[in-house]
């Protein structure tokens, strides 16, 4: 794999390390989203796929790009090489991180010799020395695989400090999960038997009872199993967030097992050490665990337990200072307690005994967290129904048994029942019944301000681990396990209750098969080992705080000693504040999140470093004296093989650079231009793991990685200057010696050019780094367009139609690549960085133009006199515009030579002084090629800049982009390149963006420019669209009036050339034209009628055939000077005509035309307004449109479409005229049973009749013979129709047809409707009365006549012309009655109503007065009109009237248009009155009687009686016949009347004569009726006695009730009675007799 890297760095151009980094994370992310989609689209290639070919065929289609009288401009920034060589490198980098072993990859990072460029893309595809990628370590000790040395146990030797070298791979395997990391994993999974040591023999049988358990290798199994079936992950891991203490969740962690790891005693390498621990206990029987697994387990417990404590006193210290053994002797659990005379402790010598040899532990963060997995062998081991698994800490009556062990971090056993912080809870014997391997606790001891307390802890350690012990599965069934296997089992529950014991009885088994009892083993094994994870995560955290907080106390005063003592700048004094390794110890805590997957807090942490760090200030003064020589050293390492510093800090390389870090000092003065370099490259590295939502803050960053460092850079060559001249120019001693004087002048000199050459290097440093983020976004982001227009390339829109220029070329990408590829960035994200990029790019020009100064400074010695060509060509006054003003004519004599001149100048361009290093790695070759010459500069310059256009432009900032097209094209205009400059700068000019932000001074400059490149072009056609574009009407108040001047006479010398009659110019702002109906014209009116196909809308103006219609042009002209054109033209399109044009092309031609209406040449249009009209008068009809205006002016023609103006588009409507035609049907009606004459008159009127038709037909019951029949044979020529053909005519003529029809007899049927009637039809075609006229001017086309229908129709009478539809009649006053008849008219023709009468029997009569219709019909009356009569009548006695008539009838008589009367006997229903008015006469005697009841006073007392009076009147007992006659009561009644006054239902008692006779005589029909009432209550009275009336039947009359009909009283009582009640005195009120009245 080195090979492979070396052979392609040397054969294509080698890519700096911050683009291959950057590109190696952009492509990574890419492949992600496209392993995504590849699902749903496998028959697409990724576009992230490396393909080396990909750049050569891009490359290749560029070629289309021009025409074919240019050249092709090769790319000079970017080439397919150098796009080849950095896809080779990821490939490369992605090739060893699949095919080697961690051995050979971690021996690779380490070899001083490797290629920088092969490792910064090893870095960036999972960061190879955090581990990143692999997941968290934890410590696994297993007695029962072979050590090395072969002594039957593992060395288990002190810890290292930071000068040994890592961990040996083959003690950490790496199972890392297949397809996680962030980059994605790289490793095929065969890679994963790298886990397993060379060491390491197969699994041995253990069923043999003979089998040594340190020769089991579980080891391997158990790292085996992890990875081929749980792919060395661990999934919805719960922890509690160190900063913010809210509960959180991480998705996946990898994992990877190392073999008894070594401890670490320095803080800044914590990040290598374990998490957490895995003992693995083989255990035979009872008498094995009490002899050597218990003691070893013990001895290994109280180290871990006690672990820390150096580091957290004295973590300077070397593993073996005395410190550190006085605090490791006096930890509790004898965890490390020293050798007395070279004799062993009892842990060590317990450890020897497991086959363990353990040096001095100074374990440092080597984790206190554990877990046991029991694994039980032996011939019992498989007995009872197989081990099972179990979650839950052991229990312990006695903590002195078991070695809490004390110290920072430590854990002591507390008492019974109560819960511990070592990972684990000691369970109260409750007594409930539950086997103990139902339980699954799990706690943790951290906090979030890193303290550590067992009583604080409490709530905070169960809440945290709540949701993880809820999610664990339920243990094995261990109450099927043997008794032997129980008992060891709560033995290691009883003798460690600080860590967590699982059983692995399955491990061991030659079944690979997934059985339900070794999953649930293995889920048991699995929630815990992520549960003692988190939690030494969290006390790993916890220490780093208490570390860091240590540290942090010693760095105010650092900062004061630092710019005062001069004397200390080695930075030996160890009370000072050790900023390099604070450094390290704050990046090992992000190396510690970065391996949790927690990537923004891992950035977070070097966020806060940045602010620990001085300001730059503060080192300048001290870089600035060492820089020459850390550069030179630079060099000859480069050129030794050894990576420099600053390779190793852009290449991500942590291990080195953190070596090399340590050695510099205690203030990292020597590294200070390196820290930045290695921040930025950590950071890009962790954003680039936090996937694709953190692309655009990639960017970001490094552009203010470029700005920052291109400051500071260009700062430290000013103050080395600076320093250099004060020592070597002021300094120096001046003498008269002419000589001296020469050689001070001759060292000035060189300080300037040397100066100016740092300046360069930094220069191009900044810009080579921002091209590179440029190329290295293009991996990931494309932009959101699957065909690119480039501005340089790209010809003005509209020549296209016009036969001119030619169209757009465009560049067209790969559909299938982009496709696969249109989900690596959201717009939003595209437009963002764009934006950046465009920035970035902006800040790249600067840098190439000041690069540009510095060379041609250069070239003058350092005197200056040479201008920069971009500057030059992009001044205020470029140099074309100083020369005078060439007409069109002689300017294309002499074009030619001045291109000429021009491109023998670029030709001849001098070649400038190096002023950039050959050596040095920060200038990119193309950078070198483009300080060649002058030519070269300016090709440079414009690519990048149209590069910086097309990212404004997608970012949104179009007047950014619109500024830097003018400095190309100016660039352009300088070169002689004119038709490259007239296409930027039309893109310019067509988008128009600074038009709709007003920028119209600018906007015309841009015209004014655009117009200067295509006269020397020679561009016909875009010249002329362009002069006509310059006299927009917007622009008129910015544009001088010389320039106008100037303009018109190249377009009016323009205008006659041949080549500009071809094209079809469109509507162009020199004139303005606007169309209108004349408002003179009478129109039936307009409507509005959508246009889908235009989306616009159509006004219609309706008029008919033959009508004049005219219209109105109105030219507004913008020239300076009249003109004088040839025609002016109006073509009129039909509707139909229109919309196909418009779904074709669009462009409406002459043959689309139905009518083109002219004005006659010559017309002289004048500055400003003009008006012309048009006259036509159409002859047929249909719907049109005012399609376009043509102004044909010399050559050209200019075609004002109407649906490409603002105005609305004008239509017509067209409909035929109306007829004059007319026919008369006579006579009026038919009488059934006749033969009768029919007479049809038709009318020409003023139409001209071409042809026509009479149709006679005939319903049911007529018949009809055509005209002129022979008598003779007219029996055989009656039929139900006919047909007449009607011969041409004039206007102004009469045709006249008679014939015969004949009615049968008519049968009235009321259930059908039988009607007889005879239609005419009169069928022509005709034409408006002044076509002939119209049609010999020759200009209106042929059209086909029009189509008219007149009908006629007469009936046969079978109803009454008039009949009655309703009548009715109500009464009025005492013997009025007021009838209403309504009529209805059923005639075919109107008639008159010449009288009417109105006849009724008795008992009504019309009264002389009562006819209430006079003066009402006086005009015709329609068919199915409604006719309405009122007439008043009175009632009479029919005794004394003779009848006129039995019953009524309304007489009509009805007079037609001729005179004729006939008429009309209508009977009227009025039984419903009649009816009443004979029931009034037979019931006359249903009479009522009027009484008023009369009190003698108001009020009185209750008991006391009140005399009253009824006044009767009789009068009202007789009817009002009765009363017409004059007849008396008496004689009326004939009996006499019985009256009763009656008390019931009020408060009266009567009393006197209240029932009698009455006897009505003659003269008396009015009479009183005394009585008297007693009141029998108190208060307010209303109900007084009542008066009955009734006739007294006489004997010998009939019984019949109705002959006496009973009489009603209507009587009127006073309104109250105030009745008082006693006070003194009781009475008693009794009815008295009559005599006592």
């Amino acid at each position: 794999n080195d090979d492979v890297a070396t052979s392609s760095a040397s054969t294509t151009t080698t890519p700096s390390l911050l683009r291959i980094g950057l590109s190696t994370g952009f492509v990574s992310l890419t492949q992600k989203n496209s392993a995504s989609r590849a699902s749903s689209s496998p028959s697409k290639n990724a576009r992230g796929q490396i393909n080396l070919a990909s750049s050569d065929a891009a490359s290749s289609s560029s070629d289309g790009q021009y025409g074919n009288d240019e050249k092709p401009r090769r790319s000079l920034l970017s080439s397919p090489k150098e796009e080849a060589s950095t896809l080779l490198y990821i490939q490369t980098a992605q090739t060893i991180a699949n095919g080697t072993s961690n051995q050979q990859l971690d021996n690779f990072a380490n070899n001083d010799n490797a290629d920088p460029i092969t490792l910064a893309a090893l870095s960036a595809l999972g960061g190879y020395s955090t581990h990143s990628s692999r997941g968290v370590l934890v410590n696994v000790i297993d007695p029962t695989t072979p050590s090395n040395n072969g002594s039957g146990g593992i060395s288990y030797n002190a810890a290292s400090n930071y000068h040994n070298p890592p961990l040996p791979p083959q003690q950490i395997p790496d199972t890392p999960p297949k397809g996680g990391g962030l980059f994605g994993n790289f490793r095929t999974p065969e890679s994963s038997q790298n886990n397993n040591n060379s060491n390491h023999g197969e699994s041995h049988n253990t069923n043999n009872p003979n089998t040594s358990p340190q020769n089991l290798n579980i080891y391997t199994a158990l790292t085996q199993t992890f990875s081929q079936n749980y792919n060395s992950t661990l999934h919805s891991l719960p922890y509690l967030h160190p900063r913010t203490s809210v509960q959180h969740q991480l998705p996946t962690l990898p994992l990877r097992f190392g073999l008894t790891t070594r401890p670490i005693v320095d803080p800044a390498q914590w990040h290598d050490g374990p998490y957490c621990h895995v003992y693995i206990a083989a255990v035979e029987n009872v008498d094995h665990y009490r002899s050597k697994v218990r003691p070893a387990l013990r001895a290994f417990v109280g180290q871990i337990e006690g672990s820390g404590i150096t580091t957290a006193n004295n973590a300077g210290n070397t593993p073996g200072g005395p410190v550190a053994k006085k605090m490791l002797a006096s930890s509790p659990g004898g965890s490390a307690s020293p050798s007395i005379k070279g004799k062993k402790s009892a842990n060590e010598k317990a450890l020897a005994r497991a086959g363990l040899s353990v040096g001095t532990c100074n374990a440092g963060n080597f984790g206190s967290r554990y877990i046991i997995v029991f694994v039980p062998i032996g011939n019992y081991s498989s007995g009872g129904g197989g081990a099972g698994a179990s979650a839950i800490g052991g229990k312990s009556n006695n903590a002195g048994d078991h070695g809490g062990g004390g110290g920072f971090g430590g854990f002591r056993a507390g008492r019974k029942g109560q819960q511990s912080s070592g990972g684990g809870v000691v369970p109260s014997n409750s007594g409930d019944g539950l086997d103990d391997s139902t339980r699954t606790n799990t706690t943790t001891s951290s906090t979030h301000d890193g303290s550590s307390s067992a009583t604080t802890d409490n709530n905070n350690t169960r809440a945290q681990h709540n949701a993880a012990a809820s999610a664990a599965l339920p243990p094995g069934p261990i109450a099927h396990s043997s008794p032997k296997v129980k008992e060891l089992y709560h033995k290691f529950q009883k003798d460690f209750p600080n860590g967590r014991t699982v059983i692995l009885g399955t491990l061991l088994d030659k079944d690979h098969s997934h059985s339900p009892l070794k999953n649930q083993e293995w889920k048991a094994f699995l929630h815990n080992l992520g549960g003692s994870v988190i939690d030494g995560f969290q006390d790993r955290v916890r220490r780093y705080d208490e570390e860091l907080r240590r540290l942090d106390s010693k760095r105010a005063a650092f900062a004061t000693a630092k710019l005062t003592a001069k004397d200390n700048v080695d930075g030996n004094n160890d009370n000072d504040f050790d900023l390099s390794h604070f450094f390290l110890v704050k990046e090992s805590l992000a190396f510690t999140y970065e391996q949790m997957q927690l990537f923004e807090e891992a950035k977070l942490q070097y966020e806060e470093l940045n602010a620990f760090l001085p300001e730059e200030n503060a080192w300048r003064h001290e870089l600035a004296l060492q820089q020459e020589n850390t550069e030179q050293n630079e060099v000859e390492n480069n050129h030794d093989g050894v990576l420099s510093p600053s390779d190793l800090a852009m290449a991500g390389d942590t291990n080195k650079f953190r070596q090399y870090l340590k050695l510099s000092g205690r203030d990292l003065r020597n590294v200070s231009q390196y820290v930045p370099q290695y921040m930025y490259s950590r950071e890009v590295r962790l954003l680039f793991q936090m996937g694709t939502t953190a692309a655009v803050d990639v960017l970001v960053r490094s552009y203010d990685f470029i700005v920052q460092s291109y400051r500071t850079r260009l700062a430290h060559v000013t103050t080395e200057f600076r320093r250099s001249w004060r020592d070597e120019i002021e300094g120096a001693g001046f003498t008269t010696d002419k000589s001296s004087s020469d050689e001070i002048l001759a060292r000035q000199k060189e300080l300037r050019g040397k100066r100016l050459r740092k300046e360069a290097e930094v220069e191009a440093w900044a810009l080579s780094s921002c091209w590179d983020v440029k190329c290295a976004s293009g991996h990931y982001f494309t932009f959101g367009a699957t065909t690119m227009t480039s501005p340089s390339l790209a010809s003005n829109n509209g020549n296209e139609q016009q036969g001119g220029g030619g169209g757009k070329q465009r560049i067209d990408v790969d559909v299938d690549e982009i496709d696969s590829a249109m989900a690596a960035a959201s717009t939003i994200e595209e437009v963002e960085a764009a934006r950046c990029l465009a920035e970035l790019l902006e800040f790249a020009l600067l840098r190439l133009m000041r690069l540009g100064d510095l060379a041609l400074n250069e070239q003058q010695g350092g005197e200056g006199g040479s201008v920069n060509p971009i500057r030059r060509a992009t001044s205020e006054r470029p140099v074309d515009t100083l020369k005078p003003w060439e007409p069109w004519r002689k300017l294309q004599k002499v074009r030619d030579e001045i291109k000429s001149q021009q491109r023998n100048k670029i030709e001849e361009s001098e070649t400038w002084p190096p002023i950039l290093p050959s050596s040095s790695s920060v200038v990119s070759s193309w950078l070198h090629n483009a300080m060649d010459n002058a030519s070269i500069y300016e090709e440079t310059y414009l690519e990048l800049a149209e590069a910086a256009v097309v990212l404004n432009r997608r970012a949104g900032r179009y007047r950014f982009a619109s500024r830097l097209e003018d400095h190309r094209s100016e660039v352009l205009i300088a070169r002689g390149e004119y038709t490259l400059a007239a296409r930027v700068l039309s893109n310019n000019v067509v988008g128009a963006q600074h038009a709709r932000d007003q920028w119209t001074r600018a906007h015309y400059w841009r015209i004014f420019r655009l117009a200067c490149c295509q006269r020397m072009s020679g561009d016909v056609l875009a010249y002329l669209e362009t002069l006509t574009q310059s006299f927009n009407p917007k622009l008129q108040s910015v544009a001088p009036n010389k320039t106008a001047s100037l303009f018109q006479r190249d377009l009016e010398a323009i205008i006659t050339d041949a080549a500009v009659a071809e094209p079809r110019w469109g509507a162009f702002p020199f004139l303005e034209t606007e169309l209108s109906i004349d408002g003179g014209v009478a129109t039936a009116g307009k409507v509005s009628q959508p246009l889908p196909f235009l989306r616009r809308k159509l006004t219609k103006h309706l008029c008919f055939v033959g009508d004049e219609l005219r219209f109105s042009l109105s030219i507004h002209s913008h020239l300076p000077r009249p003109i004088a054109v040839n025609g002016v033209r109006l073509y009129l399109v039909t509707l139909e005509q229109y919309e196909f044009v418009y779904r074709r092309n669009g462009i409406v031609t002459e043959d689309d035309a139905f009518r083109i209406l002219t004005i006659d040449a010559p017309i002289d249009i004048m500055p400003g307004q003009n008006e012309f009209s048009f006259a036509w008068q159409p002859m047929t009809f249909n719907s049109y449109v005012l399609a376009t205006v043509e102004i044909q002016w010399k050559e050209a023609s200019f075609f004002y479409d109407s649906a490409l103006l603002r105005k609305p588009i004008i239509g017509l409507d067209i409909q035929p005229s109306e007829p004059t035609q007319t026919i008369e049907l006579n006579p009026l009606f038919l009488i059934p049973g006749h033969v009768q004459n029919v007479r049809l008159v038709f009318h020409s009127g003023s139409d001209v009749i071409s042809e026509g038709l009479v149709r006679l037909i005939c319903s049911e019951g007529l018949l009809v013979v055509p005209p002129k029949t022979d008598p003779s044979k007219l029996d055989k020529a009656w039929s139900e129709s006919c047909v007449i053909p009607l011969d041409a005519c004039g206007p102004g003529k009469k045709i006249v047809i008679t014939t015969l029809v004949k009615s049968s007899t008519i049968k009235h049927d009321d259930n059908t409707d039988n009607i007889q009637t005879m239609w005419a039809k009169v069928e022509t075609r005709y034409r408006q009365e002044s076509y002939d006229a119209v049609m010999e001017k020759g200009e209106e086309p042929e059209s086909d006549p029009m189509k008219t229908l007149l009908e006629a129709m007469v009936t046969t009478l079978d109803r009454p012309a008039l009949a009655v539809d309703d009548a009715e009649a109500f009464m009025f006053g005492d013997d009025h009655v007021m009838v209403n008849i309504s009529l209805q008219c059923n005639s075919p023709v109107p008639f008159y109503i010449k009288e009417w009468h109105l006849d009724l029997p008795p008992p009504l009569l019309v009264e002389e007065d009562g006819d209430l219709n006079k003066g009402m019909f006086h005009h015709a009356i329609p068919e199915g009109e409604m006719l309405l009569f009122g007439f008043k009548c009175i009632r009479t006695d029919s005794s004394e009237m003779e009848p006129r008539c039995e019953r009524p009838f309304l007489r009509v008589v009805l007079q037609d248009d001729f005179g004729k009367t006939f008429l009309q006997v209508l009977p009227v229903n009025l039984e419903d009155i009649y009816k009443k008015l004979r029931k009034e006469d037979i019931y006359a005697e249903l009479y009522t009687a009027a009484a008023e009841l009369a009190c003698s006073a108001e009020e009185g007392t209750v008991g006391h009686p009140v005399p009253f009076v009824y006044d009767l009147n009789l009068q009202s007992l007789m009817t009002p016949r009765q009363r017409r006659s004059a007849a008396s009561v008496s004689s009326v009644s004939g009996c006499p009347i019985l009256y009763t006054i009656v008390s019931d239902g009020s408060d009266w008692i009567v009393s006197g004569k209240v029932q009698g006779l009455i006897k009505p005589s003659l003269g008396s029909e009015s009479l009183s009726l005394h009585f008297r009432g007693i009141p029998t209550q108190s208060g307010i009275l209303r109900n007084f006695p009542e008066l009955f009336l009734e006739y007294l039947p006489m004997k010998g009359s009939d019984p019949d009730p109705t002959s006496s009909p009973p009489i009603t009283v209507q009587c009127k009582n006073p309104d109250c009675f105030q009745s008082f009640a006693y006070t003194t005195s009781l009475s008693l009120a009794v009815p008295a007799t009559m005599d006592e009245f």
